[in-house]
């Protein structure tokens, strides 16, 4: 089942070229559809086969040092959309999804930093966590970044079924937000 079949309406704007220099034109609505519970889910189950296999770098900077190290074994990029409001992470962000862009790995955004810690990280603080550790986040829980390698083997359904979404929504804007369960 394609995922160019209806999830729900988004709208975005396009950006045209002109004599006068750059316009942004609301161009109506596009559509990406998927079951919101099936890509949920299945990222859910994709990012947990990921951390017991140890193939996640959780962190905006040990991600930017992961990619640098070795981007080719890596597949998808993690963004938590709701801490986008943080001027420095927001500008991490961009740059890490140009670069994962660049280099064919796939960004995908979640909706809660909150959840996506509960879900990487549990109850233990990675020993790798400079942010909590430095006092510039309150919360040992959220996490705003994370990167999955590519499996030794095949990849598991779950990861095929997020990467298949992910490319079939590259060209949907704005990037749609996944939203993971409590």
């Amino acid at each position: 089942m394609g995922y160019q079949e209806s999830l729900r309406t988004i709208s975005y704007l396009q950006m045209n070229n002109n004599n006068n220099g750059m316009t942004l034109h609301g161009v109506g609505r596009s559509t990406l559809t998927t079951r919101p519970n099936a890509i949920s889910v299945s990222l859910q189950l994709s990012l947990q086969e990921a951390k017991e296999t140890n193939r996640v770098t959780c962190g905006v900077y040990q991600a930017a040092r992961r990619l640098e190290e070795s981007s080719d074994h890596v597949m998808l990029c993690v963004l938590a959309a709701d801490t986008l409001d943080n001027l420095e992470l927001c500008i991490h962000f961009t740059l890490l999804e140009a670069y994962c862009w660049e280099n064919d790995i796939q960004v995908i955004k979640v909706d809660s930093a909150t959840k996506l810690g509960k879900l990487l990280l549990g109850d233990s603080l990675p020993a790798n966590d400079n942010d909590f550790a430095a006092g510039r986040s309150n919360n040992a829980q959220s996490l705003d970044c994370a990167l999955v390698e590519f499996s030794k083997e095949n990849n598991s359904p779950a990861d095929e079924e997020v990467l298949t979404f992910s490319k079939a929504s590259e060209g949907v804007l704005p990037r749609p937000v996944i939203d993971l369960p409590e």
